[in-house]
């Protein structure tokens, strides 16, 4: 199941960013993967800390970290999460964030104060979003498995034709991509999200006319998990792009399924073909790809499932499944053992442990109808 945490800043804030350094400051920050989140250690000050690294949103602490800490509220601002429900949250200034390393110390920033639903699966006491990053170059190496930030007094040395530039004002890493021949779609590269692309749904209905992509099947679901909650359930669509392309690289073969993002999401996913650099203060976006041609084909599952107060339950339905499965049934037993109690964090972060290892299982799901003994294939 894909979860995703984003938050997308519409406002721009009314004072700046201060980072403190005697020269050129560089920090070199590993990250862990943690339930399809990448995970980093900060100083908040003076203490280190765990946060999620997000691109697609805004930094942020919990309720706990600024009452210990003695913030004050000193305004608030309305954003809207990853399934597009607006949310108003109050905004307090931090004195000192400080990368894991000490190489770059952030000064009197102002941060979110978001809350617990957003952080206690995680283990972590906030987000750090690309709004920390505005004046800086950031690069991510999935093979190492490290993030490193630079201030931008000089330029990046990777080559301009592996670039393509922002498309939006503002510091969120929003970027063009190509879908086929001159269907141009704008995508936000979110880190906070797990898969590849996932589709806004007006970006679907602009683009159904044309021959940007090729619709597969529809399914009903429950949309991402977003710091608002769950999204009701929906009529979601698979779809599949024979091309993808920018920066000089194709990505052949992309599924896609529409969700109400307020931006098409370039997941994290796309690490993993190559290593990835955005010069926030001169708004380009780079991309040095392993190989310029990749094909991304992938097998689906025809439902998904997922804890809800501790029963394993159908949260999307796919094809004619609809026919037989619908959501909000519970899982009653996996390959003829009685399903127990599930921890949603556990879920979240760890994963179904009947499922772990094992690409298909029986599952027995009561029904409207009755107990029906269904395949569950796993991606």
């Amino acid at each position: 199941m894909k979860r995703r945490l984003l938050i997308i800043l519409f406002l721009i804030l009314i004072w700046g960013l201060h980072a403190s350094w005697a020269q050129q400051g560089k920090s070199v920050i590993p990250y862990r993967i943690v339930g399809g989140k990448m995970i980093i250690e900060m100083f908040v000050n003076g203490k280190l800390q765990n946060f999620i690294f997000d691109t697609g949103g805004q930094t942020s602490l919990s309720p706990d970290l600024c009452q210990e800490l003695g913030l004050k509220i000193v305004t608030k601002i309305q954003v809207k999460d990853v399934n597009n429900q607006s949310i108003s949250y109050p905004v307090v200034e931090l004195e000192c964030l400080e990368t894991s390393d000490k190489g770059i110390n952030f000064k009197n920033i102002p941060v979110l104060q978001m809350g617990h639903f957003s952080f206690d699966c995680f283990g972590v006491v906030g987000l750090i979003g690309s709004d920390l990053l505005a004046n800086m170059i950031l690069e991510i190496d999935s093979k190492q498995q490290i993030i490193t930030i630079t201030t931008a007094e000089k330029q990046t040395n990777v080559s301009l034709r592996k670039s393509v530039p922002f498309v939006e004002e503002g510091v969120m890493p929003i970027i063009e991509l190509q879908a086929g021949l001159g269907n141009g779609i704008k995508v936000l590269f979110d880190t906070g999200s797990s898969g590849f692309v996932s589709l806004k749904t007006s970006d679907y209905e602009r683009l159904s006319t044309s021959r940007a992509f090729e619709n597969v099947i529809e399914g009903y679901g429950e949309g991402g998990l977003g710091v608002a909650g769950v999204a009701k359930a929906r009529v979601i669509h698979r779809v599949h792009f024979p091309l993808v392309s920018f920066a000089g690289t194709r990505f052949c073969h992309v599924f896609a399924e529409t969700s109400d993002t307020p931006y098409t999401l370039l997941g994290m996913k796309l690490l993993d073909y190559g290593k990835l650099t955005i010069d926030y203060s001169r708004h380009r976006f780079y991309f040095e790809a392993y190989t310029q041609e990749n094909d991304l084909g992938q097998r689906f599952p025809d439902f998904k499932v997922r804890v809800k107060d501790g029963n394993l339950i159908v949260s999307t339905v796919w094809g004619k499944m609809r026919d037989i499965l619908s959501v909000g049934d519970k899982v009653l037993k996996i390959n003829g053992r009685q399903t127990k109690k599930y921890d949603f964090c556990e879920s979240i972060t760890q994963g179904i442990p009947e499922l772990k290892g094992k690409r298909s299982v029986n599952m027995t799901i009561q029904t409207e109808q009755g107990e029906k003994i269904v395949r569950y294939k796993k991606k």
